[in-house]
């Protein structure tokens, strides 16, 4: 079978399910071993605040992706907010640039753990690639439910290790602590906010959750509580470990050599006292399921989205095809990509400089993600706040409630924008060159995209042409008027009914009438779609916004509906007659309708 009507997968994930397929995505220790090690480097013993404020920068936008996650649960995450609330080729072009993050990102840590495997072990990294992708593709390809069990027993083993780590450490310092201070341990500022942004890269797992609302229960609580959990539970997690080494290296005033290439695992090894050798190869092995579950989380996060692109048509529909409500196609490509990426680059160079290009780009591509999201949220965020002043007095704290999701939104925009343009700036330009012809690549491909899928409009100019648009001037827009099709509401209508009443008709708007049955509004769908459950429940016409309405007499002719429409950018219009009262309202799929009535003649 190639899948249901409805466009969307099986609704199989729990709240445990999503929690640890996304938290293993963020492969806990190499991440302490990679992003972590870089914090301590820069910011010394500060290096838990930083990873403290790292972690909260992150939260911000977290929230804000919580918020959008309540109002669309549908496959595609981040592709699916800009699609639903910004554009179509703004859609486009976020799930063109998230594809690329979430391969990258994946494919880096694999990397990582490519490299860690084979220096410890001293194994060829051919081998250790093979020995990862294997049970990574099988898993993908048997689908995200069996992922999430595996992902379940490995990051419980994983953190069980890394809290053994904390707590021996604390052994060999016999419990003498101490508190990150940049007053005492000074730190330049320029080292303070790089470290900050390593920081920020390590509670990164719940990047993968928003691809796969689809086939998560109860979506609209499940989806915004996991990307929470993640980041807290990620965040604090790193931040102990950062605190337990830090702590390590201070008490027992360890030194780190410079030619150290993996720093915290090389004082897993010589600092541990005679388990040191125990705590070095488990580390090593550790990271084997990390390269497995950031394949896993990214590569279920990738296939999710080429198959909620194809669905819409964004991309190839073949990448919607599914067995057994598993996305094969789009799993498939996934994979394939997520094996040719790795080899083709560590045939020209090693495991580890694939890692930091990697990494580096993928967080690039990362915080532009971020930025178009909380870009939806502010619009949300703005309709809403303006909808919630027009119902009445509003005291000057009140503004702040109402534009909440606003305020969020563009925090977390001005956050994600300057992190963007610093990393930009201050890393390699051949990193900053990728990713910005990736994005512009995107833009061509759009833009293409949209002009080979218009339909061009051909004028007819023959004779019998000429007699159509002779006898569609006989056509007036009341001929046009479908009986029951027209959706009129009032202002005392409860949004619930209104929202109802304009599915059923399937239209996207429609005309808000006063007592004496003149259009005063026209009321969008969308706009009450956007809303909260409970707004929706419980509000009423009047208390959204309405925009101007655009009037036709019903005595017109149907080519002046074409150019109203056209004109106006428009759904709908409404039908007045002589006496200036709304009769109904015309859509373009009926004046469609009516122009394809009109028969061509029979000529000689």
């Amino acid at each position: 079978m190639g899948g249901n009507a409805k466009g969307e997968l099986k609704r199989t994930l729990s709240f445990k399910d999503l929690f640890f397929l996304s938290f293993g995505g963020m492969s806990p220790l190499l991440s302490i071993l990679s992003y972590g090690a870089f914090a301590i480097t820069l910011a010394g013993y500060d290096a838990p605040l930083v990873m403290i404020i790292g972690t909260l920068l992150v939260l911000i936008n977290g929230v804000a992706v919580t918020q959008l996650s309540k109002r669309f649960t549908s496959s595609g995450g981040y592709y699916t907010y800009a699609f639903q609330t910004l554009s179509e080729r703004l859609g486009f072009d976020t799930g063109w640039v998230y594809i690329f993050y979430s391969t990258l990102f994946g494919l880096a840590y694999l990397s990582g753990s490519v490299f860690i495997i084979s220096t410890v072990f001293r194994i060829n990294p051919y081998l250790v690639f093979a020995i990862l992708m294997i049970p990574s593709i099988i898993f993908l390809m048997l689908g995200v439910k069996l992922s999430s069990k595996y992902a379940l027993y490995a990051v419980a083993i994983e953190v069980s290790f890394m809290i053994a780590i904390v707590v021996y450490s604390l052994f060999l310092t016999h419990g003498r602590v101490y508190l990150p201070n940049p007053g005492i341990y000074h730190i330049g500022a320029g080292d303070f906010f790089l470290g900050i942004l390593f920081a920020m890269g390590i509670p990164t797992g719940y990047g993968s959750i928003t691809p796969v609302s689809g086939e998560v229960k109860d979506a609209k609580k499940t989806v915004g509580r996991s990307v929470i959990a993640v980041i807290l539970g990620g965040g604090i997690l790193a931040t102990v470990m950062v605190y337990a080494i830090s702590n390590l290296i201070l008490q027992n005033h360890i030194i780190i050599p410079v030619n150290y290439q993996l720093p915290v695992i090389e004082i897993l090894k010589n600092n541990f006292s005679r388990y040191g050798y125990i705590f070095y190869y488990g580390a090593a092995i550790a990271t084997i399921n990390d390269g497995i579950l950031a394949l896993l989380s990214f590569g279920a996060a990738t296939s999710r989205t080429l198959f909620r692109m194809g669905y819409d048509k964004s991309f190839p529909s073949f990448f919607s095809f599914r067995i057994k409500d598993n996305p094969v196609i789009a799993t498939a490509f996934t994979s394939i990509i997520f094996i040719l990426i790795p080899l083709a680059m560590f045939h020209f160079i090693s495991a580890e400089i694939t890692f930091i290009v990697l990494g580096t780009i993928s967080s690039l591509a990362g915080l532009f993600i971020h930025l178009i999201t909380d870009s939806s949220l502010i619009r949300i965020g703005l309709r809403r706040g303006r909808r919630l002043i027009m119902r009445g007095a509003n005291s000057f704290f009140s503004y702040f409630k109402y534009f909440d999701e606003f305020i969020l939104a563009i925090t977390g925009a001005l956050i994600s924008a300057v992190v963007l343009i610093y990393s930009a700036y201050s890393t390699v330009p051949y990193y900053t060159t990728i990713f910005l012809t990736w994005i512009v690549i995107g833009f061509i491909l759009s833009e293409v995209k949209s002009i080979v899928t218009k339909t061009p409009y051909m004028p007819d100019v023959s004779k019998e042409g000429k007699i159509v648009a002779e006898n569609l001037l006989k056509v007036s827009v009341g001929d046009a008027l479908i009986p029951g099709n027209s959706c009129i509401l009032r202002l005392s209508d409860t949004l619930k009914s209104a929202m109802e009443k304009m599915i059923s008709k399937n239209v996207s708007a429609a005309i808000v009438v006063d007592s004496y049955s003149r259009a005063i509004g026209t009321l969008y769908l969308v706009d009450i779609l956007l809303l909260p459950q409970y707004e929706i429940d419980n509000g009423k016409v009047y208390h959204m916004k309405i925009y101007k309405p655009v009037n036709i007499n019903v005595n017109d002719d149907i080519t002046d509906a074409v150019r109203l429409l056209k004109e106006n950018t428009v759904p709908v219009l409404s039908v007045t007659d002589d006496s200036g009262k709304c009769i109904g309202m015309i859509t373009e799929r009926d004046v469609l309708l009516r122009i394809g009535s009109v028969q061509k003649p029979a000529l000689d």
